[in-house]
């Protein structure tokens, strides 16, 4: 709750300044009435400062002309809010003058008319004098300039009271002409602060939620465990774009030279692109789709942005419903993925339903309002802007949340570490002949005959993946703590940690290095280490001897021991073999040769030296004492027969080979080694 009510702040921060700013002029007072124009007559009632009027009615109406209050011969009305197609006109193209008289107005005060966005241009004309206009009127598509935001016409009447309105209106752009909401009328003073107020409050929404989207794009650049808060801050950047090109028209009012053509752009491809995003974001976040949906959706949105963008303005907005309908589609896909989410009870399904359902809602209202079923203003960006907080707060939440969880894993991870550093800092002085930590410097080295053993972990990638980040540790922890202590009691040290495994050097005989690798192999099989049902904690180990270069590199804030050697390498080498060979422990001919007692172990040859594409092959040894008894005594039994096997393979005498491997099965029917070379002879035999 907390983290929600952090995520929260800047937003309640943002409603306490426009709560001040609005408390500071008397806007809240106003009142507004609805009042009803008769043929091309208003007259108003009794009236304060705050009273506002929205006007409605049957203006005069005069085809194919400007600047004509009224056709005198003939007197024709229209209706205002309405269409060009709802007059004698009968078509939503051309142009026209509307004609309103206004009585009961205060001629001691100033007053305003204001009129939102028109489709396609017009200029507001009282008594005689043109007060305002959005673009310009045309004759043609060639002497139209289209508007871009709304118009605030201010006057002051006449001294009987009375004030003469034109509205000279052309559209050859846009699929409608006219407008579907009322003007409105009322003192200067206030409606200019009430546009004013609107103004700073869609400019400080627009400001927040650009700021987000930016503050989550540089987060995800450092941090990419969440994907889908990148395509989150897609959206909020498009909403913003679009809540920034409507009422009460930001953009316009930052640029005012814009070509119309961008604006238009601007206005119709925030849908299709924010519902792109939004798709995306709702893929990522929750991993479920359905692909061929998915993918017909993002190309629809893609397809209908480039139209947008190259087709003729009069044919895409004719056409706004097949966008309309592009959104719903992808609104229903949304909402699909979102119901699956919650019976899935995956997190944050809750917080997007809430977005998914305000974002639905407006739209709805949206698309009747722009088909002029109903009348009024377009509010989805405002439906957006809430969706989009409700969202940066459930992001903040989850990043908080997130970064709770890595601190809280960086700090058990840093334990696990403390506590295996503990079994090797005596050794490592006592490697570089220092009898104190204080003694080591940078550059201090010293080349040394040691044997090295390389330990890791089978399949740990494929258990960790159905694992979660605490059951990782807690496996990490049980093994490392049960192998740490043997590599100790052998007089190793640990050197090289490698995620799952790690590295570890003797200057201890080989003879011990190969039962300090016996007894890990025994206590893991006795230990049996595992969580849930996965399998118990299985580990490969490769042993090999000779010169190291062991050194301490770093600057004065810090330093680190490396490990310069082939040898390290070679042990690697041999681990990762004993996936080949399916065996546990494999060492080098070096330290067969090494060993002061071979015979107290039980040993047999795994690989005869080769040179196979240029690469050298050594001979490699399998150790055996960590197998059950009936093994160890099938394995010294068939021992024989193995290493002629070998020798003939590397003769290339394959028959005998194969001779040799099928007497071994004879014995040993399931053996790893002889199954994995009578394949190699039958491909050899083969390849021939």
């Amino acid at each position: 709750m907390k983290k929600i009510l952090l995520g929260a702040l800047p937003f309640f921060c943002m409603l306490v300044i426009i709560t001040f700013i609005s408390k500071a002029k008397p806007i809240q007072h106003l009142k507004e009435h609805s009042v009803t124009v008769q043929h091309g007559l208003l007259t108003l009632p009794a009236h304060t400062d705050t009273d506002i009027f929205s006007i409605n009615g049957q203006w005069h109406f005069t085809p194919n002309q400007f600047y004509y209050f009224s056709d005198a011969t003939r007197p024709l009305y229209g209706p205002f809010p309405g269409r060009l197609s709802e007059t004698v006109m009968q078509t939503d193209y051309g142009y026209a003058s509307y004609g309103l008289r206004i009585v009961g107005l205060n001629p001691d005060k100033v007053y305003a008319l204001q009129l939102n966005h028109i489709l396609s241009s017009c200029t507001i004309v009282i008594n005689g004098i043109d007060r305002a206009g959005q673009g310009q009127p045309g004759i043609s598509a060639q002497t139209e300039i289209p508007g871009k935001t709304i118009s605030i016409a201010t006057f002051k009447p006449l001294k009987n009271g009375t004030a003469d309105v034109i509205i000279n209106m052309s559209n050859f752009h846009n699929r409608y002409g006219g407008t579907d909401q009322s003007i409105t009328l009322g003192s200067a003073e206030m409606l200019n602060q009430s546009f004013v107020f609107n103004l700073l409050f869609y400019n400080i929404a627009c400001t927040v939620l650009l700021l987000f989207s930016m503050f989550f794009i540089v987060l995800h650049l450092n941090y990419k465990k969440m994907p889908y808060i990148l395509w989150f801050a897609f959206t909020a950047i498009t909403i913003s774009i679009r809540i920034s090109v409507f009422y009460p028209h930001i953009l316009a009012h930052i640029w005012p030279s814009i070509p119309w053509k961008l604006y238009f752009v601007l206005r119709y491809s925030s849908m299709p692109l924010a519902s792109l995003f939004f798709t995306v974001f709702i893929k990522k976040m929750f991993n479920i789709q359905h692909k061929y949906i998915y993918w017909g959706i993002i190309s629809i949105c893609l397809i209908s942005t480039a139209v947008i963008a190259c087709f003729p303005t009069s044919f895409i907005s004719r056409y706004l419903y097949i966008q309309q309908a592009i959104i719903f589609i992808a609104t229903i896909y949304n909402a699909i993925i979102i119901i699956q989410a919650l019976l899935k009870k995956q997190r944050g399904a809750g917080w997007i339903a809430a977005v998914l359902s305000i974002l639905a809602g407006f739209a709805l209202y949206d698309t009747l309002v722009s088909q002029w079923v109903i009348s009024g203003k377009l509010l989805l960006q405002e439906g957006a802007m809430v969706a989009i907080i409700i969202a940066v707060i459930m992001s903040i939440d989850g990043y908080a949340t997130s970064i709770y969880e890595i601190e809280r894993l960086v700090e058990e991870q840093k334990k696990i570490q403390t506590a295996l550093r503990r079994f090797f800092p005596n050794q490592l002085l006592l490697f570089l002949q220092k009898n104190s930590i204080t003694e080591i410097h940078t550059g201090d080295s010293s080349e040394l005959s040691m044997t090295v053993l390389s330990i890791d972990i089978r399949s740990f990638t494929s258990i960790s993946e159905q694992l979660t980040p605490d059951e990782v540790f807690v496996l990490l922890n049980k093994y490392f703590a049960l192998v740490a202590p043997i590599i100790r009691k052998y007089g190793g040290v640990i050197m090289k940690f490698l995620g799952d495994g790690f590295t570890a050097l003797f200057s201890q005989s080989p003879d011990r290095v190969v039962a300090c690798g016996i007894e890990i192999q025994k206590r893991l099989q006795e230990e049996n280490i595992q969580l849930r049902n996965l399998p118990p904690i299985r580990a490969g180990i490769g042993i090999d001897t000779g010169k190291i270069l062991l050194g301490v590199i770093g600057n004065d804030s810090r330093l680190d021991s490396v490990v310069i050697s082939n040898t390290c390498y070679t042990a690697e080498e041999l681990q990762a073999a004993t996936k080949i060979y399916s065996n546990t422990i494999i060492i080098s001919e070096s330290i067969l040769k090494l060993l002061q007692d071979p015979g107290v172990f039980h040993i047999r040859c795994v690989q005869e030296a080769a040179v196979i594409d240029g690469r050298e092959l050594p001979v490699l040894y399998e150790v055996y004492d960590c197998d059950i008894p009936d093994m160890r005594e099938k394995k010294q039994k068939t021992a024989s027969y193995i290493e002629k096997a070998l020798k003939k393979i590397q003769e290339k005498s394959y028959a005998n080979a194969k001779t040799y491997i099928a007497k071994s099965l004879e014995i040993f029917p399931d053996d790893p080694l002889a199954l994995h070379y009578q394949k190699v002879i039958q491909e050899a035999i083969y390849n021939l």
